[in-house]
């Protein structure tokens, strides 16, 4: 999944690619966090 984000990225031009990096970034971020709350929830 990831090796395909970054290859869809490389084919876009300029300003676009970095704008689907942040998307990523945001992504995996939210998944992390999620996992972490998650992971509370259960062991209370």
């Amino acid at each position: 999944m990831m090796g395909y984000g970054f290859g869809y990225q490389g084919m876009m031009s300029g300003g676009a690619g970095i704008f689907m990096s942040v998307i990523w970034l945001v992504f995996i971020i939210d998944l992390v966090l999620l996992g972490v709350w998650l992971w509370k929830q259960i062991n209370k």
